[in-house]
């Protein structure tokens, strides 16, 4: 990549971070009016989809954060973008996976859709590099853990509660 690439990369870069600090409040400002519109589809239960939703847009947030602050080593930036980005088009995906006739296993097959984003990236370094790198570590824990989060806190009663008061 020559001088010229990288500058623009970079100029870009920086729209780029703008656009993300904005599509955080708004992204949740968005899934909350989601539910109070009632346009939620019904694939999964309201609370676990105001879960999935947020603690989606606040990984995305914390994983590009970390990009950004880590851009002058470029394994690291590359690497933690895609992990944030793959939480971001999580609901995209869901949006693909929810209306197949898999009951219960609707929320795995996302998490393995979203995963497989990730895990085509380490296959490269596998390949490539001969190793994972760290930063698939720190995206993929924090994907899987926020997966993790996700039901626990979509059924606990006060966002249950949360969720029925917001639906029409």
């Amino acid at each position: 990549m020559d001088g010229h690439n990288i500058m623009l990369h970079r100029r870009l870069g920086w729209l780029g971070a703008g656009i993300a600090t904005i599509m955080v409040p708004l992204g949740i400002a968005a899934t909350v009016m989601a539910v109070a519109r009632g346009s939620v589809a019904g694939i999964f239960p309201l609370g676990f989809f105001l879960a999935m939703d947020i603690l989606g847009i606040l990984g995305f947030a914390a994983l590009t954060f970390a990009a950004i602050r880590l851009r002058h080593r470029a394994g690291w930036h590359k690497r933690l973008m895609l992990c944030g980005t793959v939480l971001v088009i999580a609901p995209g995906i869901g949006r693909l996976v929810g209306p197949l006739p898999l009951g219960i296993l609707t929320p795995f097959a996302l998490f393995a859709a979203i995963m497989l984003y990730i895990l085509v990236g380490i296959f490269f370094d596998l390949i490539v590099l001969r190793r994972i790198h760290r930063a698939y570590w720190w995206g993929a824990g924090t994907v899987a853990l926020l997966q993790l989060l996700t039901g626990p806190i979509g059924f606990s009663p006060p966002v249950v509660a949360f969720a029925e008061q917001l639906a029409p």
